[in-house]
């Protein structure tokens, strides 16, 4: 049976619930702003990649979005492609980059994604090709229930306007709360989106790296934020991270990490490759920049204390501690030396200093 028609007259989510009803076997088109695609075999959904369409590959549009892989390994991932008749999903595996659990959940990642931009839709076209046999061509199957599909796009689609407010800007960045998650108590994304949000990163960029669709790497810093497990800052937030000369930095657990001021949040957003640049030329006292300088070295700090403290449930020791731990490059605390600044464990307070 051949289904086609408009989306004003037939929702998607109508649509996916009566094909897995009458247990269809084919291919599901969606042609809107958005083109979307949906296998099922015997009305489970097995699929959201039909790879005998030339269009870009939408699971690796997905990767690339949410920052699954570097640059240099999408470039292997081209090569390897080029030189063999293997599809994406192999390369992934056979080349060591995901195992099959992360795969699988990346690809129904996908499929919750694209359900959900398929339920905002209201003008298009729908074409449903039915096939008598499975579906040809499609590489790991998944079984998707339907019905649990569109439940949770639907509670995506109502938490949307929440996330807007508590969210608002691409721009927010977060400090730790007074509540400690433990990491063992994190899956795997909640653990890397906790170590991103922790790190300084803004939020656009925790998205954009956070290996899971943005709804998901929203919904866990909206959490966190009224657990107070992670503190916002607005990108108009005066910073409070920073000192007068001589009196040193408190650090406490809450919301006294803040994040830097403007100017050093700039500064910060250069990377590492600026902080090799200038750490290897003495700090003069006369250079203008100083002061943005020692809050680039601060802020770097903080950020590793935060999350030696995320991974182990207290404050370092000292500066080695994070050191040993990958948190701090060696770089930065040889900075901190030549600065004259001591970093001091305050255990009775919950807290650090770093100064002079």
């Amino acid at each position: 049976m051949a289904l086609e028609g408009q989306l004003s007259d037939f929702n998607l989510a109508e649509i996916l619930q009566l094909l897995a009803s009458q247990q269809k076997t084919g291919f599901l088109n969606i042609e809107a702003g958005r083109n979307l695609v949906f296998v099922f075999d015997k009305g489970v959904l097995i699929s959201t990649r039909d790879r005998r369409n030339q269009e870009r590959d939408p699971f690796e549009s997905y990767l690339r979005a949410y920052g699954w892989f570097t640059e240099a390994q999408w470039k292997h991932v081209e090569y390897v492609g080029q030189n063999s008749s293997l599809d994406l999903t192999e390369i992934l595996v056979s080349e060591g980059l995901v195992d099959v659990p992360e795969l699988e959940r990346a690809l129904r990642g996908l499929a919750q994604e694209m359900t959900h931009a398929g339920m905002k839709l209201n003008r298009g076209t729908y074409q449903f090709t039915p096939c008598k046999d499975a579906p040809p061509g499609i590489k790991h199957r998944l079984a998707i229930d339907v019905q649990g599909l569109l439940m949770e796009a639907a509670r995506r689609m109502d938490e949307e306007p929440l996330l807007k407010d508590v969210l608002p800007s691409q721009s927010i960045t977060f400090t730790a709360g007074r509540k400690v998650m433990p990491p063992e108590a994190l899956s795997p994304t909640a653990q890397r989106v906790m170590e991103l949000a922790l790190s300084g990163l803004p939020l656009g960029r925790i998205i954009r790296q956070g290996r899971a669709e943005s709804f998901v790497v929203r919904d866990l810093l909206k959490n966190w934020c009224q657990e107070d497990v992670l503190v916002r800052h607005l990108p108009q937030d005066e910073a409070e991270v920073g000192a007068e000369s001589g009196r040193g930095l408190s650090l406490a657990r809450g919301p006294a990490l803040r994040s830097a001021k403007a100017a050093a949040a700039l500064v910060l957003l250069t990377g590492t490759l600026v902080i090799a640049r200038w750490v290897a030329f003495p700090l003069d006292h006369g250079d203008p920049g100083r002061a943005l300088r020692e809050a680039q070295v601060r802020q770097e700090v903080v950020t590793a204390a935060q999350l030696y403290r995320h991974a182990q449930n207290q404050w370092p020791a000292d500066l080695q501690a994070m050191v040993r731990a990958g948190q701090l490059d060696d770089k930065v605390l040889r900075t901190v030396e030549d600065l004259g600044w001591r970093y001091t464990l305050q255990a009775d307070r919950d807290a650090f200093s770093l100064g002079s």
